[in-house]
């Protein structure tokens, strides 16, 4: 492969940071743009060794082959229309992303909860296999250090975004779904809308398609697909290092592909079981047995929240759980505020922040403030913490033992971290 050169605006976002890591360790020269502000991709950029630069269209030169560019920024950013000015093709990040998926026999993981997770231990059992696969992930994978890994073979696993309906763009050999909850209401008007990407997504498998879901989906996609269908539930029989059961039904979907496939069961079973997890998934700060647990998980959906903390809650019967939420986005907040409020039984405090808006959203439909009123009118012990300096600042009088878990798909991360480092300190 020729070497060519490269430029990713936006790269510290998970999805641009994929393309970047994958065309980096496929030989080519590769930079990118971004702001100063610190997200988890910057460590994975580090080790790669990718340099990243301001938004300044002087980066932006002849000789660069290609533009990948977040969907965030449109053809009016300094960088993009500079790269048009001067004849570079400019991709999105789905666009890149189907441009090399569709090259490979590709599986997708799609669905509401669980992608993250269950691509990386797809990506595993497939590694250790030794079918050294191309692999996409929505999060850092803990044995490798970064978000994607480039293989040489056929194979290529992908984490499949239903947000605007970016899977559509990808066509696979498997789909693994997980479950199918309605989310996103900025984007899909209502349940029917959201369902109906997935139903399209089945209708345009061939009949030599796989399509791996849970068997609480059947009723679903028995009328949807022609493709050859395996179900999946909860295997009892898998033991994890992660919490919960939600993971170990994660661990199953993965590996009832690993067996469509014809992988070795004890090569599949012994990938799960070392699985070490994704960053940003219940993810530990502190020892397990610190006298104050930090733990930092993703979880923005209610059944996200849910599922976090009774996996907490079964580790740590006898300690008080606080949960640290970070709503995001107001059109989630708004839309599915009765079922966030039902979402902390297994929490002895709950502390909110305020909602950390998408650039996307120009109507604020509903305040912090209100949100905490609500949630306090079903769980007696709910504070509106607002800021993540307040909210250190109140957890670090938290008396032990004691878990404190940080919620949310914003930088509530930052409450875990700060937490973590403040302790070390003194």
């Amino acid at each position: 492969m020729t070497s060519k050169k490269y430029f990713f605006i936006g790269i510290k976002g998970v999805g641009v940071v994929n393309i970047a890591t994958l065309y980096k360790e496929w030989g080519h020269e590769v930079s990118g743009s971004d702001t100063d502000e610190h997200f988890f991709t910057d460590d994975v950029l580090s080790r790669l060794s990718i340099p990243v630069v301001s938004f300044d269209p002087v980066y932006i030169t002849a000789d660069i082959s290609g533009v990948i560019r977040s969907s965030a920024y449109g053809d009016t950013h300094p960088q993009v229309a500079r790269a048009l000015e001067l004849h570079i093709p400019v991709l999105t990040y789905s666009e890149a992303l189907a441009e090399i998926f569709n090259k490979h026999k590709g599986i997708i993981v799609t669905g509401t909860h669980g992608k993250t997770t269950s691509t990386a231990m797809l990506g595993r059992i497939f590694e250790d296999a030794g079918l050294d696969p191309t692999v996409v992930v929505g999060g850092a994978v803990v044995e490798w250090g970064k978000t994607a890994r480039a293989g040489k073979s056929e194979w290529m696993i992908a984490e499949g975004d239903e947000y605007q309906a970016k899977i559509l763009s990808l066509r696979p050999y498997i789909v693994l779904l997980t479950n199918i909850e309605y989310d996103h209401p900025d984007f899909y008007k209502d349940e029917e809308a959201y369902r109906e990407v997935f139903s399209i997504l089945l209708r345009s498998l061939p009949e030599s398609a796989y399509v791996v879901a849970h068997k609480a989906l059947e009723s679903f996609i028995e009328k949807e697909t022609s493709a050859h269908v395996v179900y999946f539930q909860d295997d009892p029989t898998l033991e994890l290092e992660l919490w919960g059961v939600h993971n170990r039904v994660n661990a199953s979907g993965a590996l009832a592909v690993a067996r469509v496939l014809g992988v070795q069961e004890d090569v599949a079973r012994k990938a799960l079981e070392h699985f070490r997890g994704t960053k940003r998934r219940m993810e530990l700060y502190t020892s397990k047995d610190a006298p104050v647990v930090v733990v930092d998980d993703y979880a923005h959906h209610p059944t996200e929240i849910r599922a976090t903390l009774s996996a907490l809650r079964a580790e740590y019967p006898d300690r008080h759980i606080v949960a640290v939420f970070q709503p995001h986005t107001y059109s989630r907040t708004q839309a599915l505020a009765d079922d966030f409020t039902q979402a902390f039984q297994d929490a002895d405090e709950v502390l909110l922040l305020d909602i950390y808006g998408s650039a996307r959203e120009t109507e604020k439909l509903i305040s912090g403030e209100q949100f905490a009123a609500r949630v306090a009118l079903v769980h007696a012990h709910t504070r509106y913490a607002q800021s993540i300096q307040s909210t250190v600042t109140y957890c670090r009088a938290i008396v032990s033992p004691a878990v404190i878990v940080a919620l949310g798909a914003g930088n509530v991360w930052e409450v875990a971290r700060d937490l973590t480092i403040q302790s070390e300190a003194h």
